[in-house]
């Protein structure tokens, strides 16, 4: 669910299809910080991608963001303040969750939320992940798809022992707010609309980050922190001086950009009622009258949730990523794009016995953690959720670029791209994959070349 949704203004197309494009109206509270362009030391992947300690006891949850605690100004009356997953979007999320969406085509096995995680108040912010553009940001990306610059929130429930023990529970959501001023004209006939990007917001996103990592680095907060290098749980997060303000300074950032109407899509990871596995992936669009649950766009166009059991994935994708970058897919009508006309790589290849070869294991891996090749929109849930595993296991590869070797997926049960891990594998520890890993970089660069020299080029 990395990238998973190009949010923007629903647009109903033929046969249920949906164009995105969200409102661009700005509220902010208190002052933004700005550094004029080109005085800004570069970013990393640390300041834009921000992933919390899992909590171990009671008395961590109060060093981490619960959702319940994320208020915003309201939209129309300042003076006021509004939850920022709105109570309305909450339950929509959960009737949608455990709706017969959430079924897998096919089969008996559906989302099933426990008790927990149908009250707002056991969610907490796992991770922050702050995108210069969804769903990708090469050329022929933004071509064919425009730019939705984003922050998305990754959340998960936390259950309470009567003993006093906390659990982060097996589920995650991802809350995904996004920043543009208006459409362009779509790529391709029966396409959706392209977002324009607010890279004005963007710029003011930017430079709370650079402030936010150079107070870090000068000891503004206690302790000298640098955040430059390998991505894991956030540096200043970790350290026992620097946390509790680390903290709310990142729900300061978080309160003076989000907007509840400018959460334009939400996503869920779950498993069945009392069992660890399957893992049963959905997505959901915003539109005029609420959330709706997006068919998957490298299924059949009618299709909507898909599932990965630990061997084997359901239904089985038609994915699109050896081809030429394209805006058509599944999702926008089931026949804009047949199976017949799709080539593409997906992990589901990689459960059989015997194993392909490694050089083909190896391609299939590294396109689908390529974000300049795999994207939401022509690669399935579970690839993307399951490539680094992959990697770990049949191809015995330990080392991945950019990732502190300690938050690497500890199981096969762990299909988490950036949050905490299922107890099934084991102490519940933050996880980062390397497809996060390469979809961070990327913003990171374009971040730094194109907003911290001061240019304005999309």
């Amino acid at each position: 669910m990395n990238r998973k949704l190009l949010v923007a203004l629903p647009v109903l197309l033929a046969g249920g299809a949906i164009a995105f494009i969200g409102p661009h109206g700005v509220a902010a509270s208190g002052a933004i910080w700005m550094q004029p362009a080109g005085t800004m030391p570069p970013l990393s992947a640390n300041d834009v991608s921000w992933l919390f300690p899992p909590p171990k006891t009671a008395a961590d949850t109060a060093k981490l963001i619960a959702v319940s605690d994320l208020m915003v100004p309201n939209a129309e009356d300042a003076t006021k303040r509004d939850p920022v997953w709105s109570d309305t979007a909450f339950q929509q999320f959960v009737a949608i969750a455990t709706s017969d969406r959430a079924q897998v085509a096919g089969t008996r096995s559906r989302i099933a939320l426990p008790a927990a995680a149908k009250s707002k108040d056991a969610w907490f912010v796992a991770g922050v992940r702050i995108d210069a553009g969804a769903p990708g940001l090469s050329s022929d990306v933004r071509a064919q798809f425009g730019q939705s610059p984003q922050i998305r929130l990754i959340v998960q429930p936390v259950s309470r022992a009567a003993d006093g023990t906390v659990h982060p529970l097996d589920i995650a959501a991802h809350l995904v707010f996004n920043f543009v001023t208006n459409t362009e004209p779509f790529a391709q006939q029966g396409c959706s609309v392209r977002p324009v990007p607010d890279m004005a917001r963007l710029r003011t996103i930017v430079a709370d980050l650079g402030q936010l990592r150079t107070k870090l680095s000068e000891g503004g907060f206690g302790d000298h922190i640098a955040t430059a290098g390998a991505m894991g749980v956030h540096p200043g997060l970790v350290n026992a001086t620097t946390a509790a303000g680390v903290r709310q300074e990142m729900k300061a950032i978080l309160e003076r950009h989000l907007l509840a109407d400018r959460m334009r899509a939400m996503a869920v990871m779950g498993v069945p009622a009392n069992q660890k596995a399957p893992w049963i992936f959905l997505a959901m669009q915003r539109m005029p009258t609420g959330f709706v649950p997006v068919p998957s766009p490298t299924l059949d166009g009618q299709q909507f949730a898909q599932m990965f059991t630990g061997s084997r994935v359901v239904p089985t994708p038609s994915t699109n990523n050896l081809n030429p970058i394209t805006c058509k897919h599944a999702a926008l009508s089931p026949t804009l794009l047949p199976v017949t006309e799709r080539k593409g790589s997906a992990t589901a290849e990689l459960f059989v016995s015997p194993p392909l070869a490694t050089d083909k294991t190896k391609d299939i891996l590294d396109r689908i953690a390529d974000p300049t090749k795999s994207h939401f929109f022509n690669t399935d849930c579970v690839s993307c959720h399951t490539e680094t595993r992959r990697a770990m296991t049949l191809l015995r590869q330990t080392d991945f670029a950019g990732i502190d070797p300690g938050v690497l997926p500890n199981g096969d049960y762990n299909t988490r791209n950036f949050g905490w891990s299922p107890e099934a594998d084991g102490p519940v520890r933050g996880t980062i994959s390397r497809r996060t890993a390469a979809e961070t970089a990327e913003g990171v660069a374009f971040i730094n070349a194109q907003l911290l020299s001061g240019s304005a080029n999309r």
